[in-house]
């Protein structure tokens, strides 16, 4: 009788780890909606956060390498890290200026095929916003950065929560 229950505890705590057990799909999901929140909250201000912690992780990785006789490798990180950390705002400006002119582009194409292929008026309406967000991005990057940030976050919430709901 005791090696019954012995046995039945076993398969119980069994069950149990197996029910705490929580899956990549779920993590990734509270880690959506945590960085939605983080973003709709700071808004452009987690550039700042980002690209600090981008740069002080090239420069640990800089310094690991270093210490494992990659010189090399472990230099260019270093100098990457020190360099995101200065001159990173310069950066996201230039970025930004790209981003936007790209945007421009490839809603003047679109609406191009739109209007060749007779395509519906939504269809319009999308490459023209996508052209009018490119050139907002390029005139005033700093506005459009705060509401592309709280945009990314709503997303980002949503589809945590999709997740999470679809588990």
């Amino acid at each position: 009788m005791l090696k019954i229950k012995a046995k039945h505890i076993k398969k119980e705590s069994f069950i149990m780890a197996k029910k705490v057990k929580i899956s990549n799909n779920t993590v990734a999901a509270v880690l959506y909606v945590l960085v939605g929140v983080l973003f709709c909250i700071f808004k452009a201000s987690m550039l700042n956060w980002l690209l600090t912690a981008a740069g002080i992780v090239f420069i640990v990785m800089g310094v690991l390498d270093i210490l494992k006789k990659n010189l090399v490798n472990g230099i260019v990180e270093a100098v990457i890290g020190v360099v995101i950390l200065v001159g990173g705002w310069a950066f996201v400006e230039v970025a930004l200026i790209i981003f936007g002119a790209l945007l421009v582009i490839k809603g003047v194409i679109d609406l191009m095929a739109a209007i060749k292929a007779k395509a519906g008026i939504f269809t319009m309406i999308a490459a023209v916003i996508t052209a009018v967000v490119g050139v907002l991005l390029i005139a005033s990057k700093w506005v459009m950065l705060d509401w592309f940030f709280i945009v990314m976050g709503v997303i980002l919430i949503v589809d945590g929560a999709l997740m999470l709901i679809k588990k």
